[in-house]
Parts: C-alpha cells; sequence; structure tokens
C-alpha cells in the first residue's frame, strides 16, 4: 500500500515540476531502491517495479494535465525573431 502511495504521489509531484525525460532516471532509481530494500523474491520484487512504473507514469500524466488546466493552457508569444520573413 506504502509503493502505491509513494508512486502516485511521486509521479504527480514530477508532473508539475518537471519534463517527461524525467521519468526514466527515476523509474531505474525507484527500481534498484525497491530490489534493494525488498525481502521479497526476485519475482516478487519485479511485480513490484513494474507496479511502480506503472503507476508513476499515471500519476505523471495526471500532474502534467493538472500544470496545463492551472496555468490556462498554451501561452501563445509574439512574434519572434524567428518568425519574420528574411529579405535577400
Amino acid at each position: 500500500m506504502l509503493l502505491i502511495a509513494g508512486s502516485i504521489s511521486t509521479g504527480l509531484v514530477l508532473g508539475l515540476r518537471y519534463g517527461v525525460f524525467v521519468l526514466v532516471p527515476v523509474i531505474l532509481v525507484g527500481a534498484v531502491a525497491i530490489c534493494a530494500i525488498s525481502p521479497q523474491s526476485l519475482w516478487q520484487a519485479c511485480g513490484s517495479v513494474a507496479t511502480f512504473a506503472v503507476l508513476l507514469q499515471i500519476s505523471y500524466v495526471g500532474g502534467a494535465l493538472l500544470r496545463f488546466a492551472t496555468r490556462g493552457g498554451m501561452i501563445a508569444n509574439g512574434p519572434g525573431p524567428l518568425s519574420r520573413a528574411r529579405s535577400h
């Protein structure tokens, strides 16, 4: 139960704060930590790692959607230097 709560809360925080590229290192660190401290057999530890990874990714999407909804969606910026037509 603690694994589920920790995975969901970690995913929500990561979704609110960071980009999607943070998921792979967090899953790897979490997998090593779960395997290192669990007194379970190898197959049960693999199931725990899979549960952690799936719940982390699902809650990350929820956190990212929450961030998107609270910031009002996408903000259109004015024309920048790359959007100006160049005359040569």
